[in-house]
Protein backbone atom coordinates (compact mmCIF):
# COMPACT_ATOMS: atom_id res chain seq x y z
CA UNK A 1 0.00 0.00 0.00
CA UNK A 2 1.49 3.82 -1.07
CA UNK A 3 1.48 6.30 1.23
CA UNK A 4 -0.95 8.36 0.65
CA UNK A 5 -0.16 11.69 -1.14
CA UNK A 6 -2.63 15.02 -1.26
CA UNK A 7 -3.72 14.29 -4.33
CA UNK A 8 -4.57 10.90 -2.77
CA UNK A 9 -6.82 12.91 -0.35
CA UNK A 10 -8.23 15.02 -2.67
CA UNK A 11 -9.58 12.13 -4.95
CA UNK A 12 -10.49 10.15 -1.68
CA UNK A 13 -12.63 13.32 -0.72
CA UNK A 14 -14.23 13.82 -3.89
CA UNK A 15 -15.38 9.92 -3.82
CA UNK A 16 -16.80 10.66 -0.56
CA UNK A 17 -19.05 13.99 -1.68
CA UNK A 18 -17.32 15.95 1.14
CA UNK A 19 -16.19 19.24 1.52
CA UNK A 20 -12.78 19.77 3.13
CA UNK A 21 -14.43 21.18 6.34
CA UNK A 22 -16.72 17.96 6.80
CA UNK A 23 -13.84 15.23 5.73
CA UNK A 24 -12.23 17.65 8.42
CA UNK A 25 -15.13 16.87 11.16
CA UNK A 26 -15.77 13.10 10.17
CA UNK A 27 -11.51 13.28 11.08
CA UNK A 28 -11.90 14.95 13.77
CA UNK A 29 -9.07 17.38 12.26
CA UNK A 30 -8.47 21.31 12.35
CA UNK A 31 -11.00 22.58 9.17
CA UNK A 32 -7.48 23.54 7.40
CA UNK A 33 -5.48 20.53 8.06
CA UNK A 34 -6.96 18.85 5.02
CA UNK A 35 -6.85 21.79 2.78
CA UNK A 36 -2.78 21.88 3.31
CA UNK A 37 -2.47 18.11 3.32
CA UNK A 38 -4.40 18.30 0.02
CA UNK A 39 -1.38 20.93 -1.11
CA UNK A 40 1.47 18.43 0.10
CA UNK A 41 1.91 21.36 2.58
CA UNK A 42 1.71 18.90 5.78
CA UNK A 43 2.85 15.24 6.06
CA UNK A 44 -0.74 12.73 5.76
CA UNK A 45 -0.50 10.62 8.92
CA UNK A 46 -1.06 6.85 8.85
CA UNK A 47 -3.62 7.12 11.14
CA UNK A 48 -5.40 9.94 8.61
CA UNK A 49 -4.58 7.68 5.91
CA UNK A 50 -6.25 4.86 7.24
CA UNK A 51 -9.78 6.36 8.31
CA UNK A 52 -9.74 7.88 4.92
CA UNK A 53 -9.30 4.08 3.30
CA UNK A 54 -11.59 3.23 5.51
CA UNK A 55 -14.46 5.51 4.88
CA UNK A 56 -13.83 5.44 1.00
CA UNK A 57 -14.23 1.40 1.69
CA UNK A 58 -17.90 2.12 3.72
CA UNK A 59 -18.93 4.25 0.53
CA UNK A 60 -18.08 1.54 -2.09
CA UNK A 61 -20.30 -0.83 -0.32
CA UNK A 62 -23.13 1.30 0.78
CA UNK A 63 -23.04 1.96 -2.76
CA UNK A 64 -22.85 -1.49 -4.21
CA UNK A 65 -25.80 -2.50 -2.00
CA UNK A 66 -28.30 0.40 -3.38
CA UNK A 67 -27.88 -0.73 -7.32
Amino acid sequence: MDTMTGQGLRRARKFLHKTQHELAEALELHKNTVARAERDEIPILKTTELAVRYLRLMESKKRRVKK
